[in-house]
């Protein structure tokens, strides 16, 4: 009964409210986006994040920023670009998808628009993951069977938005020097960890217990052969990269969706630690990590989980959920202002009202919308479901847990 009640719940969040996602700054600050209470920047310390009342560190960041995602996809994704201070989030708003990146400034704690076109294809979102390479700035996905990456490490990354505030970027899929050595067909559930500047795929075809597929990054190369890094299942999962002072992180978590164990992969040895998991994981969970710890975000509940990676032991920290609840509040204001200005920037060039960043010292951030978007949008998690096919597959859904319930 307590499975099927919490069935329901995670179904419910999922089509009225979308998924958020958490990521840590230079300064192992953890910033959360999208969560039931909003957006709020929890601070540095890791006794605030695994309190059982409302952190005293917290500080809440308004949801009615111009700019700001509405978090209401299945899949965003949050990065942080460390020697820009930039929160670069992808694929978070159903207006944009993967059209655009959405970039906070956490020192003005302004919200950015980057547009994106593409060469010659757009990757699809539902199956997306990305990463944002910790010395070029530049985001790699892979998405569709194939390989992606955002603009370049010489000029067109996001180093320059300083400099120019109608930036705009493109993907590239047509860019590897040596070819895919698996087919990426039937590869759906894609996995990759960033480590020593090279990707490596998990749960991909030709992989054996353990072993990885690599991509070097800085070459644009696929390694032909695959590297073993132990002896571990290949399954679906998340990962995301442990940070090491200024220097390119040689250690990722690769987490499961089964919950049971995190696997700690050291890239510059070749090795992998297994630690006890979260309990559960999967697509309504979201992580982050510091040097310390590796943070785990529920996007139904918005509580933490925190697994200490010196000890290996597990904190949960629910005073976090008792922030407000501001989402349903705001959904009742305008987020962005009209302007009468029609001139097109970036990838969006058809006239339509814009988009204003304010005041920061990045800059203005002018970026026009695409057809049929409104600049102001007031959307309720009624009109989220309905306009994206959400309400019938939510009434199945919950037919489908009724009956269950009768059956028991």
């Amino acid at each position: 009964m307590l499975l099927l009640l919490a069935l329901l719940l995670s179904v419910v969040h999922h089509y009225a409210h979308g998924i958020g996602c958490t990521v840590t700054d230079s300064d192992s600050n953890l910033y959360i986006f999208g969560a039931p209470y909003g957006d709020v920047s929890l601070g540095p310390s890791q006794s605030d994040w695994t309190s059982s009342s409302t952190p005293a560190g917290q500080s809440q960041i308004p949801v009615s920023l111009a700019n700001r995602p509405s978090f209401d996809t299945s899949n965003p994704t949050c990065m942080f670009a460390p020697f820009l201070n930039l929160i670069v989030v992808l694929n978070a708003d159903k207006s944009f998808g993967v059209k655009a990146l959405h970039v906070f400034d956490t020192n003005a704690r302004v919200w950015n628009l980057v547009p994106l076109t593409a060469e010659p294809e757009f990757p699809g979102g539902e199956g997306l993951v990305a990463t944002l390479d910790h010395d070029t700035n530049v985001i790699y996905a892979y998405s569709n069977g194939k390989i992606f990456r955002i603009g370049d490490a010489d000029k067109d990354n996001l180093s320059q938005l300083s400099a120019n505030g109608k930036l705009s970027l493109y993907w590239l899929s047509q860019f590897t020097v040596t070819p895919q050595p698996f087919d990426g067909s039937g590869y759906n559930k894609p996995v990759f960890g960033q480590g020593t500047n090279h990707l490596h795929f998990f749960n991909a075809p030709g992989l054996k217990e353990g072993e990885a597929w690599i991509f070097v990054v800085h070459y644009a190369w696929w390694q032909p052969t695959q590297q073993s890094y132990g002896s571990f299942p290949q399954l679906p999962g998340q990962s995301v990269y442990i940070p090491f002072g200024t220097k390119a992180p040689p250690r990722f978590a690769y987490i499961p969706d089964d919950g049971h164990q995190v696997l700690l992969v050291d890239t510059s040895v070749n090795t992998t630690n297994a630690v006890s998991g979260f309990g559960e994981s999967g697509a309504n969970f979201r992580y982050a990590a510091t040097s310390q710890s590796l943070i785990q975000f529920s996007s139904v509940s918005g509580k933490l989980k925190v697994l200490d990676l010196n000890t290996g032991n597990v904190l949960e920290g629910s005073g976090v959920a008792l922030l407000p609840n501001i989402v349903a509040a705001s959904e009742a204001k305008p987020k962005v202002e009209e302007s009468s200005s029609s001139e097109p920037t970036g990838a969006f060039s058809q006239p339509s009202p814009t988009v204003k960043a304010a005041q920061s010292p990045i800059a203005i951030v002018t970026s026009t919308l695409p057809p049929n978007v409104s600049a102001v949008q007031v959307v309720s998690p009624a009109k989220n479901m309905k306009d994206s096919g959400g309400v019938p597959l939510l009434a199945t859904s919950l037919l489908l847990v009724f009956f269950a319930m009768l059956l028991l």
